[in-house]
């Protein structure tokens, strides 16, 4: 069984890991002229948009793990470079969605580009089978944590 020590010490790993993703994703967004100015969490919103074409702020809230205040502040943003449209829902009028525009399309080449370099295995000093154990104990961590309602 693990000790508290080695408990301790893995623990005060994540946030540096995360700390050193946004900057790693950032520093590929100041190296692209038109998104300089973004940061990790705006390049989330942009990659799940890629991804998913239309949404509404609910779900990228759930999806980033954000509060839809934060991810209204981080839309407006997007939406005032070009990058993204907003519209309300024809279901339900209080709801926004959200759409790339051309401009924003035109990003997922280096959106690749930068995904690819961030989760190189390479990067990380890590085999494939590592890579799948560290999900694993990550993802079952977190369901844990947000299921017993600690997060």
């Amino acid at each position: 069984m693990a000790s508290s020590t080695v408990r301790f010490d893995s623990v005060k790993y994540l946030p540096r890991l995360a700390e050193f993703m946004s900057q790693e994703i950032e520093r590929h967004l100041k190296e692209v002229e038109d998104l300089r100015t973004l940061s990790a969490s705006h390049f989330e919103i942009l990659t799940f948009l890629l991804r998913k074409e239309k949404t509404n702020m609910s779900l990228i809230a759930k999806a980033i793990h954000r509060k839809k205040s934060t991810v209204t502040v981080l839309v407006n943003k997007l939406e005032d470079l070009g990058l993204i449209r907003k519209y309300s829902s024809d279901e339900d009028k209080r709801e926004t969605n959200l759409e790339l525009t051309e401009r924003g399309r035109a990003v997922r080449v280096v959106a690749k580009r930068i995904s690819s370099s961030i989760m190189s295995l390479k990067l990380w000093g890590l085999n494939p089978k590592e890579s799948e154990q560290l999900f694993y104990l990550l993802e079952k961590t977190y369901t844990y944590l947000r299921d017993t309602k600690k997060l």
